[in-house]
């Protein structure tokens, strides 16, 4: 995902990693497996206001145990293309309900909107788990730094996940021809040898000082 970012937005890497960011998601994981979180909640007091409001808008996050929550779990499936096969590895959050539906669920500083990283995610854990688009679910808990967090619930099929699928193909595809048509570019170029080669220092005319 981070080197498919990085075609998709490829200014974002360039900016600083949120790091409050990444120590809410480390909070998050560590409430879900029963581990202490004094200390960095304590250095991060803004953390323990999206806490509770996580437990406000889906209070099953902080019920369900393993094997029913993975959290920080990883899917990876393989994508075919007409250039090469690459794999897609996803992190995301994953509760298995009855009758084989599994709901994905993304906590964090975001908008609520479904987004690109969310559907390459639906994608890849529906082909990862061999399930139908209709049994997979998102759900988004989206929190801000001063206004209430919102939650926001997805539906996946078939049609979606066909267009996502044919999105990731045209996006690699697209990146390879880049490449393609750099390489073609540099072999076209003149080399710097090649060029102090052919380079004669009587031809450069003098200048008086």
């Amino acid at each position: 995902m981070t080197d498919l970012n990085s075609l998709v937005n490829p200014t974002l890497l360039a900016s600083p990693i949120d790091s409050e960011q990444q120590h809410f998601q480390l909070v998050m994981k560590q409430t879900c497996l029963k581990l202490p979180t004094e200390p960095l909640l304590v250095a991060h007091p803004q953390i323990d206001r999206w806490i509770m409001e996580v437990n406000l808008l889906f209070p099953e996050v902080f019920e369900w145990e393993p094997p029913q929550l993975l959290v920080d779990t990883q899917f990876i499936t393989q994508l075919c293309t007409d250039e090469k096969n690459v794999c897609v590895q996803v992190n995301t959050n994953a509760a298995f309900l009855e009758n084989r539906t599994v709901n994905l669920i993304e906590w964090a500083i975001r908008h609520p909107f479904l987004n690109w990283s969310d559907k390459v995610k639906l994608w890849v854990a529906a082909d990862y788990l061999s399930l139908p688009p209709e049994n997979l679910k998102l759900t988004i808990l989206a929190l801000h730094p001063t206004h209430p967090g919102k939650r926001h619930e997805i539906s996946w099929d078939e049609r979606q996940h066909v267009e996502t699928r044919d999105w990731l193909v045209s996006v690699l595809t697209g990146q390879a021809a880049q490449t393609k048509a750099s390489v073609i570019s540099r072999k076209k170029s003149p080399s710097r040898s090649a060029i102090l080669a052919n380079f004669n220092i009587e031809e450069i005319a003098e200048v008086e000082i």
